[in-house]
């Protein structure tokens, strides 16, 4: 039975990094890893959720410097092709992020994570008790599947508010729940890019679109892949 304290955090922009939610472009992970400078021991035994009823932005102190992270400098690649920002070659991600305002509370783009709880990663994910007595849960997939249901319907009353064009995830194996997750039901269609493919719906008037992982050996890790995935989701928009 899930905790009434977990219950709160889950229910809101707890675990992202937010933005602005009114842009026209979300993206969604699947959690917060843990940092590369923290062990898993170190990193759990000063854990701790709160809920939190406005977004983060990358305004914020604890932010400065997010740009950095592959990840998130493959979002700044995705806002650039899609909204034909000018990047001169030379430039930094820094520089990018303060001229466009990005993750920012009145700019562009939008950030969240499926899951609220941080894991380096899926294969070193041990639910413990430190973890059924934060959540209620016994076990990981009841933690997902709770939180891609209520976490979800959150995240939908939101889409209804804001109007998104397009939710851009980032986990093929996930896709599934990523569906599910943004529209109630795992129903999609798929497309073949040359070297990936995507899989797609319509939820109202917001395209949620799963592609592979931004970054890795497998996953949108070039400026041509990129340009590929921005040309395919703005053509799908229309």
């Amino acid at each position: 039975m899930v905790t009434e304290d977990f219950k709160k955090v889950a229910v809101s922009f707890a675990g992202g990094d937010g933005g602005n939610p009114n842009s026209d472009v979300w993206f969604c992970g699947l959690e917060w890893g843990i940092g590369d400078e923290s062990s898993s021991d170190d990193f759990y035994e000063k854990f701790s959720l709160s809920p939190k009823l406005i977004p983060h932005s990358w305004l914020e102190d604890d932010f400065d410097g997010s740009w950095t992270a592959q990840y998130n400098r493959k979002i700044c690649w995705f806002l650039w092709y899609y909204y034909n920002l000018e990047w001169k070659n030379g430039e930094s991600a820094e520089h990018f992020v303060k001229t466009y305002n990005v993750l920012y509370p009145q700019g562009i783009g939008f950030k969240l994570n499926m899951l609220p709880i941080n894991f380096k990663n899926r294969s070193s994910i041990k639910w413990n008790e430190q973890f059924i007595k934060l959540t209620g849960f016994e076990t990981f997939d009841e933690y997902r599947n709770w939180c891609v249901e209520n976490r979800g319907a959150f995240y939908r009353q939101l889409i209804d508010e804001c109007n998104p064009k397009v939710i851009i995830c980032t986990g093929v194996t996930e896709k599934d729940n990523f569906f599910k997750f943004f529209t109630g039901e795992a129903v999609y269609e798929a497309k073949e890019l040359g070297e990936f493919n995507i899989f797609y719906r319509k939820y109202k008037n917001t395209l949620i679109c799963v592609c592979p992982f931004f970054g890795g050996a497998s996953g949108i890790n070039s400026y041509d892949k990129m340009e590929t995935l921005v040309a395919s989701v703005k053509e799908l928009c229309k």
